[in-house]
């Protein structure tokens, strides 16, 4: 063991990265010791895996687009930072002046992996130290909890508590009391410079329906309002290149489940392959109508965009390159323009291919039963992922029945929305699948491929743990789907097998309960719902072992050749 020097860390970071005088009350951070045999354990959850992008012989013109983009992304991640643990910013400023010290390394790869000084794939357990984890980050009050927030809440007026339930204000002291403040103003030096950026980039882009788009970003990011920019981003078409750019996801909110972080990805979009995803959109609807619950329950998605966006990232920011590493997403989260627009769907193929190489495919080979091994492919893991994104698009985004009817599904349930949508992703797209091969959309004969990629994936996220939302998802779905006999467990072996007879039977159960906790709305049913489905089981716990020595996550390096530089 070696220790790290470090004096405890009571800072509050303001503007550009600049260290200012702790505030009275302000949390203290205690780094005393670091544990060189734990830090080379939790290095070795994540596979390396290097992103290299050659740019050098694209025309000036798109070169210095690509350049004003990558730079507004480290910029997004610098601002992620300051959202997530300011200590933790501080901390590795100073590890950063001895980056030749090997622990000081260790560190610091663990850090930038995390964002924090906590460990994201082991329940947010702390590497080095023995300050407790707050899942409020630095978006509420330092140890304000949700029954503090709740009560505090019920005080405000209507218009004051549209403030603190919206997703992009932070909430903080005000004398005796508390106040939210919008995100563009707490964090005005970082946005300002991200929209100068994206104005720069948009004098730059060739195509107009692009170059509308990131101007309407750098507004939004200047005034938090983000609808018009989301419309006019599902509304470009004919792009060389893209960027998903703003606050978007919510899983790291453990208080209420609504503050959204800062994320970006830089991309060069694959035009024809997106093409070939267009015949997903006129189904939106029937898969709807298909879903295994009461006509209450269900919405009109007929006339919503379903754009799909194959691309190759480039660079990666902020929530995007910490934590768990998308292979896919579906964005923007604004449940007005689902209702009035729809998402777009992104899939990025080089995170699929280093996910399937480096975590799906060695954890199966362990874990699932030989015989359907002769399944296990990277197109069947594409398509499963494909239909958890349609997916994400159906079911309840409202509430649909009770006191909170109307109500944001996010905002009623809370911190278990997201744990709940990612399974119900899951499950709709699992039977939505079997609705596309029975109308022959989907080739039928890869049934069995696709359920076997389904089951390595279960495996691939319950390893995050349950305190992550995927994880929790995974855990919950595997078991219930082995309570139905959908999944089978061999003790003898040690293995895994989806029962085919079964396993659509089981799918469709699951998905019923789902998507009713999700149009009901109640936080406190969908609690009880997971702590029945979560618990541990000797079979999940024999498999965990087994693959302990294997990669969990993927840990990218991205690199650009400017061919200039």
């Amino acid at each position: 063991m070696k220790t790290v020097s470090c004096l405890i860390l009571a800072l509050a970071l303001v503007g550009c990265g600049k260290v200012e005088k702790a505030e009275p009350g302000a949390r203290a951070l205690d780094f005393p010791h670091a544990d060189e045999a734990r830090l080379d354990a939790l290095l070795a959850q994540y596979a390396p895996y290097k992103m290299t992008y050659d740019a050098s012989a694209l025309p000036p013109k798109e070169k210095m687009l690509l350049k004003k983009l990558v730079a507004a992304s480290k910029l997004i991640n610098q601002l992620y930072l300051q959202q997530t643990s300011k200590a933790g910013v501080a901390f590795s400023e100073t590890l950063s002046k001895d980056p030749e010290n090997p622990t000081n390394a260790k560190l610091l790869t663990l850090l930038r992996r995390n964002a924090m000084p906590y460990d994201q794939l082991q329940d947010n357990e702390t590497f080095v130290g023995d300050t407790p984890y707050y899942g409020g980050g630095e978006l509420y009050p330092h140890g304000m909890t949700q029954a503090q927030f709740d009560a505090h809440f019920q005080q405000q007026t209507p218009e004051v508590q549209a403030e603190w339930m919206y997703p992009y204000t932070v909430i903080q002291k005000d004398g005796d009391g508390y106040k939210a403040v919008r995100y563009h103003e707490v964090f005005k030096p970082y946005v300002d410079e991200i929209a100068k950026l994206l104005r720069e980039a948009a004098d730059l882009a060739e195509n107009a329906s692009f170059e509308h788009y990131l101007r309407l970003k750098a507004d939004a990011l200047q005034t938090d309002n983000y609808f018009d920019a989301d419309v006019a981003w599902i509304d470009v078409s004919g792009n060389k290149y893209e960027i998903c750019i703003g606050p978007f996801e919510t899983y790291s909110d453990k208080i209420k489940g609504v503050k959204a972080k800062y994320e970006s990805f830089v991309e060069v979009v694959d035009q024809e392959e997106s093409a070939r995803l267009d015949i997903y959109t006129k189904y939106l609807q029937a898969m709807e109508q298909n879903l295994p619950i009461p006509d209450e329950y269900k919405s009109n998605v007929d006339k919503l965009t379903a754009k799909f966006v194959i691309v190759q990232g480039i660079h990666r920011g902020g929530e995007a390159i910490a934590g768990y590493q998308a292979v896919a997403a579906n964005l923007p989260n604004d449940e007005r323009v689902h209702a009035k627009k729809g998402t777009v769907k992104t899939f990025w193929k080089e995170m699929f291919t280093a996910r399937f190489d480096t975590v799906i495919k060695p954890v199966s080979e362990r874990l699932l039963d030989k015989e359907q091994l002769q399944h296990l492919n990277s197109d069947g893991f594409f398509q499963f992922v494909l239909m958890h994104e349609i997916c994400h698009a159906v079911g309840p985004r409202a509430v649909k029945v009770g006191p909170k009817k109307g109500m944001a599904t996010n905002a009623a349930i809370g911190p278990a929305y997201n744990a709940l949508e990612e399974a119900k992703a899951d499950i709709a797209g699992l039977m939505s699948l079997d609705w596309l091969m029975k109308e022959g959309v989907v080739d039928a004969s890869r049934e069995k491929e696709f359920y076997v990629n389904y089951l390595g994936s279960l495996f691939r996220s319950a390893r995050f743990g349950i305190g992550q939302a995927h994880g929790r998802a995974a855990v919950m779905s595997l078991h219930y789907l082995m309570d139905q006999g959908s999944i089978s467990y061999n003790a003898e072996s040690k293995r895994f097998s989806i029962v085919f007879g079964k396993f659509a039977d089981g799918v469709r159960s699951l998905s019923r309960e789902l998507l009713l906790l999700l149009g009901n709305g109640d936080g406190a049913k969908v609690d009880v719902f997971f702590e029945k489905w979560v618990q541990s089981s000797p079979q999940l716990e024999a498999a965990l072992k087994t693959v302990i020595d294997l990669p969990t996550d993927v840990l990218p390096s991205y690199e650009i050749n400017w061919g200039d530089e």
